[in-house]
C-alpha cells in the first residue's frame, strides 16, 4: 500500500513539472511595432505612415499623435516646443495586420517656424492579452522608430 502511495505522488509531482515547465507565454514587446513612412506629399499637405503590428498581440484604443519640433531660437539645448498636427483616436490593429494612416497637416504658424524633417510620433493604447487590457505607449522621433533595411 506505501509503495502504490508513493508511486502515485511521484507520478503526481512529474505530471506536475512536465505540465507547468512546458507552457510558454509570449511577452508584448513595442519594437515589434514597426513604423514606416509610405508618403510624403511634396507641399507637405498630408504625411501617410504605416503601421505593422508584429507584437502577437491585438492592440485596441490607440490613439496617435504626430507633432513636429518648433524651430526657435532657444532649442539649442533639444529641448524644443512641439506643435501637434494632428491626432487620430480609437482605432484597432490585429495581430499581423498593418494600417496607413494619411495624416494631414495643418499649421497655423509660419512653416519656416516648424521643423518638417523632424516629425515625432504618440502611439498610445491597450495590449489585448486574454481578456485583460494592458495600457502601452511609443513616443519618440518617427526617423528612429521606422524600420531600418
Amino acid at each position: 500500500m506505501r509503495k502504490q502511495c508513493a508511486i502515485l505522488i511521484s507520478l503526481i509531482m512529474i505530471m506536475g513539472v512536465v505540465v507547468g515547465c512546458s507552457t510558454k507565454t509570449e511577452s508584448f514587446d513595442d519594437e515589434n511595432i514597426i513604423f514606416s513612412v509610405v508618403d510624403t506629399q511634396s507641399n507637405k499637405k498630408s504625411e501617410t505612415i504605416k503601421i505593422t503590428n508584429e507584437t502577437g498581440f491585438d492592440l485596441d484604443n490607440l490613439t496617435m499623435k504626430l507633432s513636429y519640433p518648433l524651430n526657435t531660437e532657444n532649442n539649442s539645448d533639444n529641448t524644443s516646443e512641439m506643435k501637434t498636427v494632428n491626432s487620430i483616436e480609437e482605432f484597432n490593429i490585429k495581430s499581423g495586420e498593418t494600417k496607413e494612416l494619411s495624416v494631414p497637416l495643418s499649421f497655423d504658424e509660419n512653416l519656416k517656424s516648424v521643423d518638417l524633417d523632424n516629425p515625432h510620433i504618440e502611439l498610445k493604447g491597450n495590449v489585448v492579452e486574454g481578456n485583460e487590457k494592458v495600457p502601452f505607449g511609443v513616443v519618440g522621433a518617427l526617423s528612429a522608430l521606422i524600420e531600418k533595411p
